[in-house]
């Protein structure tokens, strides 16, 4: 299947998203507003798109629930990997699975 993959870059931020990606799966299926964020040690990752839960956890902060989200962690892996090279390139970037 064929994965493309369209990253926009965010000038400012205050909650470390560096960049937001539109992932779109076999031209059938996308998945809107996965976020590119900068963790405290300066490493990127992806977090999948979610929602806010009614519930907190033990220490009153907040739950969110991922709305989608790869299954396997080799696919999460290659998602990532190819989400962030798009970033870095500027351009588009299409992979098969």
């Amino acid at each position: 299947m064929r994965i493309d993959i369209r990253t926009r870059a965010l000038e400012e931020t205050t909650n470390g998203v560096r960049g937001v990606a539109t992932v779109t799966f076999g031209g059938s299926f996308a998945v809107r507003n996965i976020s590119i964020v900068e963790s405290k040690a300066g490493n990127l990752f992806i977090s999948m798109p979610s929602y806010k839960m009614k519930t907190t956890d033990e220490n009153g902060k907040a739950q969110f629930k991922d709305i989608a989200y790869p299954v396997t962690k080799d696919f999460r892996e290659r998602l990532q990997e190819n989400v962030l090279q798009s970033l870095e390139i500027g351009e588009d970037v299409t992979f098969e699975v």
